[in-house]
């Protein structure tokens, strides 16, 4: 039976061999490089692009989901995905938090066969140009009080005309068929 004096020595730990160690830094290295990346690459953005709409319960029923002012996460995704200069970004960012604008989502995709069909989307003396896919497309839109998203057909992919869907809520919205020069207008 050990006494009271018997206590557990800790053993200190000792030093790699330097051979040891040389040949192991490459691969500590490496592991932290690693480490780095994964750890950019899944927080970064994480919180911009969770406010980016990815499943159907991101959206409203609508073609068209607005984006709340009070959700600052939200607004800051919308507005890095518009196509403009930064400092129309800072613009437009404060216009939305203060309610002078409104954000939304327009979630596009090809209705039929991914062909490179594109089409421009107009709102608010903004144009963005897309190519539909299959994917979804989510294409951020500034409004000005009840105007009109226009929807211009451009390019037909390969023939057969510019087929347009919407995503929403509760399930792809198809458009008919257009040709190019062609506009249909989506009300908010």
């Amino acid at each position: 039976m050990p006494s009271e004096n018997d206590e557990p020595q800790l053993e200190l730990p000792s030093a790699l061999p330097a051979r040891q160690a040389s040949r192991l830094m490459p691969v500590l290295l490496l592991l932290g490089l690693i480490g780095g990346g994964v750890y950019a690459a899944t927080d970064s953005d994480s919180k911009a692009t969770a406010k980016v709409p990815s499943r159907p319960g991101d959206l409203s029923a609508n073609v068209v989901t607005f984006v709340s002012p009070d959700d600052r996460p939200a607004v800051a995704a919308a507005v890095a995905a518009l196509k403009v200069s930064s400092p129309q970004r800072a613009e437009i960012e404060q216009a939305v938090i203060e309610r002078r604008q409104r954000l939304a989502w327009i979630v596009f995709l090809d209705s039929i066969d991914p062909d490179g069909d594109t089409v421009a989307v107009e709102a608010s003396g903004l144009t963005q140009q897309i190519v539909l896919t299959k994917s979804w497309t989510p294409v951020a839109v500034t409004l000005a009080d009840s105007a009109p998203i226009g929807v211009t057909a451009l390019r037909d992919g390969q023939g057969g005309g510019i087929t347009v869907a919407f995503a929403t809520s509760t399930g792809p919205m198809s458009m008919r068929i257009l040709r190019p020069g062609e506009r249909i207008e989506v009300v908010p």
